[in-house]
């Protein structure tokens, strides 16, 4: 018997059913990280401590990165979370893992959704993979997803080529974000039995998998929110 969720009633009848028998082997579920699993974002709230700290090697004294950043992403989404990890050139990838670690612990433990480990809980123990998708660099989503049991090979996230240990400033495509989400699922050969997330760029992913839900902060509605209901799916307000 399992121990009643924290959902909203129209959120429960979509996850139920897959808690009912153990899950086929191989099936998966898939949950955007930034404002889905926790309130914030992960990537964002990094790369600004990083700029504050002077820690981008290769962008020593640039105060003005984030809003670069900030016009990359208005521009094209994909280019400017790309650009977030790119930033992070020069950075020996076991220190940024490390440094992440810490990070998420400090920053980011606390904002986790109460309804999100017991959700992701429940559905690993029904037998599901759980996977993250997330537009944000995979350094910071990898510690996130480990409070919740989620291996980093279940993870996927913005990385960049590494060269001798090194990170350097060339992104890999396509970017886990709108259909880049589906893409790299599909090259996985996963097609999610559920897919959730709060945004409108998630919107690809949840109309991919078979089951979707959204998760929205009280009282703020955005155009997923407002696509969640013409398409028919439940909101699980945060």
């Amino acid at each position: 018997m399992h121990a009643p969720l924290p959902l909203s009633p129209e959120a429960l009848a979509v996850v139920a059913p897959l808690l009912e028998a153990p899950a086929a082997p191989g099936r998966t579920v898939a949950f955007d990280a930034d404002g889905t699993l926790w309130r914030g974002d992960v990537g964002e709230e990094l790369l600004r401590e990083l700029i504050a700290q002077d820690r981008l090697p290769r962008y020593r004294g640039r105060r003005d990165l984030y809003e670069e950043y900030e016009a990359k992403v208005a521009a094209d989404p994909a280019e400017g979370y790309g650009f977030a990890a790119e930033v992070m050139e020069g950075w020996e990838e076991p220190a940024l893992v490390t440094y992440c670690r810490d990070f998420f612990r400090r920053q980011v433990a606390q904002q986790v959704f109460p309804f999100t480990g017991p959700l992701v809980r429940a559905l690993a123990g029904a037998g599901y993979e759980v996977w993250v998708v997330s537009a944000s660099p995979v350094w910071p989503v990898i510690p996130g997803a480990a409070w919740l049991d989620v291996p980093p090979d279940r993870v996927i996230g913005v990385q960049v080529e590494v060269e001798g240990g090194r990170l350097t400033g060339r992104s890999k495509r396509p970017v886990p974000c709108g259909e880049g989400k589906v893409a790299l699922l599909k090259a996985r050969g996963l097609r999610p039995a559920l897919a959730v997330g709060n945004g409108n760029l998630d919107e690809p992913m949840l109309a991919y998998a078979e089951r979707a839900l959204v998760v929205a902060p009280f009282g703020q509605d955005n155009g997923l929110v407002h696509a969640a209901a013409k398409r028919g799916w439940p909101v699980q307000r945060g």
